[in-house]
């Protein structure tokens, strides 16, 4: 559950202000077996060094990566998965890597993921980054870590309670679930029963998937959370729509009827979609956006909806769903319309459904990797290759250059997307139960 200030969206402006293709193409160099940052390496992006690809890619061997040493992972990293229906940027491994690296020693404290931005507290979403990134890295330990700190965290519906809070100047205070950080971590499970041998991943995984849908769906209804009673039929979150899991949700639950909720999430976001695939964060059943008391619920495209174009875009590049690439197709547009081919600076955080500017601070910053990663796997799906390459270009400079790196402006939010983003372009984000 994305809960963003006005002190993040600022320092997502600083850390994007001006930077184009002079930075997004700095070559950080290599990381090595998972080194931080340096600003030289043997393998720049694109370059030859010792890993294989086509078309400039660099795919280094998995003996290269530490978390891979003595694994017996059935896909150690990387994978360099190909998806069905998208091509990738020119990508190189050691990139991904290095983001990856800088994103743990900032954000895994050695039991949980921290948003040190927010009073170092955690919340279940972060858990599900973590636990992704974890199981498409092949870093078992932190999952297995993450894992156990969800589960020590059950509410009575043993579902994790979304904030867990510090007391500190920002930090979250709020009880109940929240359905992206559920469904997030029962993917990494299916995900994970695939990847390692032994352990109750499977069975884990299933137990979860079917308290998503006793507490979390009403109907064919996504709700936010186990807590919102019969308001949540019209508080509705889209970001956390995300129907290629249900497709694997529905292999191992054949029980519920998740085709049913990958129906209902694609007819409301058809209708909240609008000319430029601008999503308010959060809608009712009709898709028009919404406010209620909560400040963080609002009518306009920000830092909940900039989730949307990853997790729908990926249910075309992995499954071929048309009414997945028609959205993709809209909001790639979009950001096409607001950027050139050396820069996204012209990508703001915040839109009204139309493209404007809304009222408030909303808008006034130069969108971050939470925007801009997103943008770049929409447009895979969209096959908006200038898109997908400078969108690239750009998270790889602000996850992993010396400007952007564990000492620099990298939050928790903007990074956790930004790495899962590198991901997703280069074949390391997929579904290993098809």
């Amino acid at each position: 559950m994305s809960r963003c200030t006005a002190l993040v969206r600022l320092l997502a402006g600083l850390s994007l202000l001006g930077c184009g293709l002079g930075c997004a193409a700095a070559d950080p160099g290599t990381a090595g077996s998972g080194g931080s940052t340096g600003t030289g390496g043997s393998t720049g992006a694109g370059g030859s060094g010792t890993g294989t690809g086509g078309s400039g890619i660099v795919m280094n061997p998995a003996s290269t990566y530490t978390q891979n040493a003595s694994s017996t992972a059935a896909f150690p990293y990387p994978q360099g998965h190909a998806l069905p229906n998208c091509t990738f940027p020119t990508y190189n491994t050691d990139i991904v890597e290095t983001a990856y690296q800088n994103w743990k020693t900032k954000f895994f404290d050695g039991t949980k993921v921290i948003r040190p931005e927010n009073g170092n507290d955690t919340v279940s979403e972060g858990i599900g980054y973590g636990m992704l990134i974890g199981v498409f890295m092949n870093d078992k330990s932190m999952f297995d870590t993450l894992w156990s700190y969800a589960k020590s965290k059950f509410d009575g519906n043993h579902l994790m309670t979304w904030c867990q809070g510090t007391g500190q100047s920002g930090s979250c205070n709020s009880s109940g679930s929240a359905t992206d950080g559920d469904e997030d971590m029962a993917y990494a499970l299916l995900m994970a029963s695939k990847q390692w041998s032994g352990g109750t991943y499977a069975s884990d995984a299933t137990t979860l998937i079917g308290n998503i849908y006793a507490h979390e769906v009403s109907g064919n209804i996504l709700l936010p959370g186990d807590s919102f009673g019969s308001n949540g039929l019209n508080e509705l979150d889209p970001s956390y729509f995300a129907p290629s899991y249900y497709r694997a949700f529905a292999s191992v639950d054949s029980g519920h009827n998740w085709m049913g909720v990958l129906d209902g999430t694609y007819a409301i976001l058809q209708l909240a979609s609008g000319s430029y695939g601008l999503v308010p964060n959060w809608v009712n059943q009709s898709g028009t956006g919404i406010t209620v008391s909560n400040s963080m619920v609002d009518p306009y495209f920000g830092y909940d909806a900039c989730r949307i174009p990853f997790r729908i875009a990926m249910d075309w590049c992995l499954n071929g769903e048309a009414r997945a690439q028609t959205y993709a197709g809209l909001i790639s547009s979009f950001y096409s319309s607001k950027s050139t081919a050396t820069s996204l600076s012209g990508i703001s955080d915040g839109y009204t459904t139309t493209g404007m500017n809304p009222t408030g601070t909303l808008g006034d910053y130069t969108a971050g990797m939470a925007f801009t990663g997103p943008a770049g796997v929409a447009a895979m799906a969209a096959a908006d290759n200038p898109l997908r390459d400078i969108s690239y270009l750009t998270v790889k400079a602000e996850t992993t250059s010396n400007a952007m790196n564990v000492n620099g402006t990298f939050t928790y939010f903007h990074a956790s997307w930004g790495v899962l983003s590198l991901m997703a372009m280069s074949g390391n984000f997929w579904d290993m139960t098809q």
